[in-house]
């Protein structure tokens, strides 16, 4: 089997197993709401010091809701909360993505965009900063794996404009894993937030281990 096909098969896998623990959060639903409220109180305190008390107050529900919705608790709570985040990005993405014609400025935009997008994000910041090892330990989840495919799928339509369609799954996780890695380890020689230093790294070690389709 493919690395393609073996990612997709565990992406179904996780998510079957996620199912349970990480309920559909509409805009409106009481599950949105929890997952934007302990974002909020992370934001201000960090994950260590928040409380479910304090995730049910923000939100405006019962601590029986909460523990309703997510049975696994705070953790479920956060990788529902950032996977949701890490989807809206990806939405605002494509349609910025569709846009450009030439490979190196698609995965440029996209490098930039999103460490731009974790690099200002208020609770993912404060635990970059003040609760590096709670941060390494939540991404460090094999269900971030379901962030990384996930990416990987959005962004290999993009980039099926140029090159073939296992390539482009491959070159998604590899710029998904890129940005998460920079966000937990910044370089002193590529700030990721800034365009230029985005596009120098894709030019020295994204573009050459890509096989592009002849122009």
């Amino acid at each position: 089997m493919s690395e393609t096909g073996v990612a997709m098969v565990k992406l179904a896998l996780l998510d079957e197993e996620l199912k349970p623990t990480i309920p559909a959060a509409s805009a409106n639903s009481s599950a949105s709401r929890i997952t934007s409220a302990l974002l909020s109180c992370v934001g201000r305190w960090g994950l260590k010091k928040t409380t479910m008390e304090d995730v049910a107050k923000e939100a405006g529900v019962s601590r029986a809701t909460v523990y309703r919705l997510f049975p696994g608790g705070m953790n479920s709570i956060m990788q529902a909360a950032v996977l949701g985040e890490i989807q809206e990005l990806l939405a605002v993405l494509t349609v910025q993505l569709e846009r450009v014609d030439r490979v190196e400025d698609c995965v440029t935009l996209a490098i930039h965009h999103a460490s731009q997008f974790l690099d200002q994000h208020r609770a993912l910041a404060f635990m970059r900063d003040h609760e590096r090892a709670m941060l390494e330990q939540l991404i460090s989840f094999e269900r971030l794996d379901v962030l990384f495919i996930t990416a990987a799928q959005v962004m290999r339509p993009v980039l099926g404009r140029f090159m073939a369609e296992a390539e482009a799954f491959a070159v998604g996780m590899w710029v998904s894993r890129l940005v998460v890695s920079y966000l937990t380890e910044p370089s002193t020689e590529f700030d990721l937030c800034k365009e230029e230093d985005a596009r120098r790294l894709v030019q020295i070690f994204v573009l050459p281990g890509i096989h592009l389709w002849p122009s």
